[in-house]
């Protein structure tokens, strides 16, 4: 007679249990009746009991914690995007949400450090280097490294170089002779010192000295093209001497470095209304209040330029908002008024 097993015949003709020749059919493991229900019934050991509650546990912190990364992750796609695009304050909105979510995320900090330095914004452009530095991280991915080599090396020009010449124009800022002569003197042995060059560009600028100003900015533009303090300075000494078309030329150098730099696009629209190209201004100063809808000086340039296409509701609308503004400048209100009202001429 043969001895009955409790284990189970994978290899048996019949039940592979008790090998019962009357077996279930459809199964993989051929079983009958009887023993497939007590094999449902089969103890479960403790230990895998709490090896399945500790999988479930880690699948729903998982889950949990997944709307968090997506949400991270477009954000951060996205703003890679813009950037690429040279689209910096809608680039800098997307880093900053990233970097809100994920603090040490090194490469959201170096992007928004270029973001910020496009953005014209140098504090934050500080600020978020020191942030970087004082985590004591090296990166290996070499485009993060020339990406913040680039920024690195144009912020060097925003500092004298010789603290004691900084020191000297520190006691002179009310006398603008002796201001002048000590830059114009510290330049001749320091020509490579761009932040000189553009200070002293700036006091000509005061004295009127348009070419003397020119020539400065001419020069820093060409020595480092990304270094956007002498493109500014230029602009102002271009729309002094209503020299409007090259405003435009030089504009348009300053939005290919970043589409969306607010300042230059209400440059851009200002010289547009000089030359009376009134619906391209319009649209050139919509762009900027997509961007800095509170911007009192982006609310002036729209509503001079819906002034000048005729649309007076807008216009007037945005007058009484800038009005309405807390510290908002009575004089400056007032200019606007009279240009919208046509008491003061604005175009030569």
């Amino acid at each position: 007679m043969e001895e009955f097993s409790n284990r189970i015949n994978l290899r048996a003709a019949g039940c592979a249990k008790c090998h019962n020749p009357r077996y279930e059919r459809g199964y993989q493991v051929r079983l009958c009746k009887d023993c497939r229900r007590e094999l449902s019934r089969y103890p479960v050991t403790r230990e895998v009991i709490w090896g399945a509650l500790g999988v479930s546990v880690i699948l729903l912190l998982a889950l949990f914690r997944l709307p968090t990364y997506f949400r991270a992750g477009v954000d951060y796609m996205k703003a890679m995007e813009f950037a690429k695009e040279r689209k910096y304050v809608s680039a800098e909105k997307g880093f900053t949400a990233t970097l809100k979510r994920f603090p040490g995320h090194v490469g959201s900090i170096v992007h928004l450090i270029t973001a910020s330095y496009f953005n014209d914004d140098q504090t934050r452009t500080d600020s978020l280097y020191s942030v970087l530095t004082a985590t004591h991280t090296t990166s290996d991915d070499q485009d993060l490294v020339d990406e913040l080599t680039i920024v690195t090396d144009n912020s060097r020009y925003f500092s004298i170089q010789d603290s004691t010449i900084s020191n000297q124009l520190d006691a002179l800022r009310a006398d603008t002779t002796a201001y002048c002569k000590v830059l114009e003197d510290y330049l001749k042995k320091a020509p490579y010192d761009l932040a000189a060059a553009v200070n002293l560009a700036y006091a000509y600028l005061e004295l009127k000295n348009y070419k003397g100003a020119d020539s400065l900015c001419r020069k820093a533009i060409h020595d480092a093209p990304l270094f956007r303090p002498p493109y500014f300075e230029l602009l102002a000494s271009l729309k002094e001497q209503g020299r409007y078309k090259e405003g435009l030329i030089l504009t348009q150098q300053l939005l290919d470095q970043n589409k969306e730099a607010p300042s230059a696009l209400l440059t851009l629209s200002t010289f547009q209304l000089k030359l009376k190209k009134d619906k391209e201004a319009l649209i050139t100063a919509q762009q900027a209040f997509q961007l800095e809808p509170e911007n009192p000086d982006v609310l002036t340039t729209l509503c001079m330029a819906y002034h000048f296409n005729h649309q007076q509701v807008e216009s007037n609308r945005l007058l009484t908002k800038l009005k309405d503004m807390p510290g908002s400048d009575s004089s400056h209100v007032a200019m606007l008024q009279n240009i919208i009202t046509d008491k003061t001429p604005y175009r030569d």
